[in-house]
């Protein structure tokens, strides 16, 4: 059974009706990385957690991989296509809620995560005193992008307007941990995740080494950052790419991740002390 939403903001409809469009077949290329998985696991062992909320959850491949190894999800998504995706597991309840407004009792959880949506919420501060408020004590993990590395990743050499949009929906690292220990008024922990040449998880940057990946539809249509960009700048970057890629050009200037196992593109764990 879900519980039902209460009124939203423009942003926060525009998001939702960002995920009801790109979500369609999120599932399809959005799911749970191994390792993601793995380092999430590892922080949440100090907390000593039972219940876990798993805010912006997506199509619930993290809040699944959760529930496999023993903990309770409540897993909150506004989007009913993403919703809808979800592989049913007993350990895990769906709430059709928004994060600043999570529609559950305080202390219901233990600690809450947020993978990849910490920039979709509208108010992160309201956000983050929900999660204070519900688990009881303000205990938190987040997976996030630091903007301010933007700017260094290749594919905005083919589409520059990524770095408007992720400096502008990414809340900086020191903005992040600051709002946390304010809140919270607890230590943060902040620890950089190289991302792996074999991501499972596409999201954004899963092609640092394959660039190969973003000439691909499906792949393109479940990274929210594409979703965003202009056509008239979508079809050259794609076909500078492709050409550059054609004539060894790519390969010249950033051949060299091709033979990289990790490389950081700028993605980290953000979370409370245990």
């Amino acid at each position: 059974m879900e519980a039902s939403c209460t009124v939203l903001s423009i942003r926060q409809v525009e998001s939702i009706m960002l995920y009801d469009t790109i979500g369609k077949t999120y599932s399809q290329t959005r799911q749970s990385d191994p390792r993601i998985a793995a380092k999430l696991l590892e922080i949440l062992e100090p907390f000593q957690a039972s219940t876990i909320v798993d805010i912006g959850a997506g199509t619930g491949s993290y809040a699944l991989y959760l529930a496999e190894h023993g903990y309770q999800v409540l897993a909150v998504e506004p989007s009913m296509v993403m919703r809808r995706q979800a592989i049913a597991h007993p350990a895990v309840h769906w709430i059709d809620a928004k994060a600043e407004e999570l529609l559950l009792p305080s202390h219901s959880a233990d600690v809450a995560i947020i993978i990849l949506a910490l920039h979709h919420f509208h108010d992160y501060s309201q956000a983050l005193q929900e999660i204070h408020r519900v688990t009881g004590g303000g205990q938190v993990v987040i997976f996030t992008y630091d903007p301010d590395l933007i700017s260094s990743f290749w594919l905005t050499r083919y589409f520059p307007s990524f770095i408007t949009d992720v400096q502008s929906t990414f809340l900086p690292i020191a903005t992040l941990t600051a709002e946390i220990e304010t809140i919270m008024d607890t230590a943060v922990n902040v620890v950089p995740f190289p991302l792996p040449n074999d991501l499972s998880d596409s999201f954004a940057a899963v092609g640092w080494s394959r660039p190969e990946l973003y000439l691909d539809h499906n792949i393109r249509n479940g990274i929210s950052s594409f979703a965003k960009l202009n056509d008239d700048e979508v079809a050259p970057g794609l076909s500078n790419l492709r050409k550059d890629l054609e004539i060894g050009l790519w390969d010249q200037k950033y051949g060299y991740l091709r033979q990289q196992t990790h490389h950081d593109v700028g993605y980290r764990f953000v979370f409370t002390t245990a």
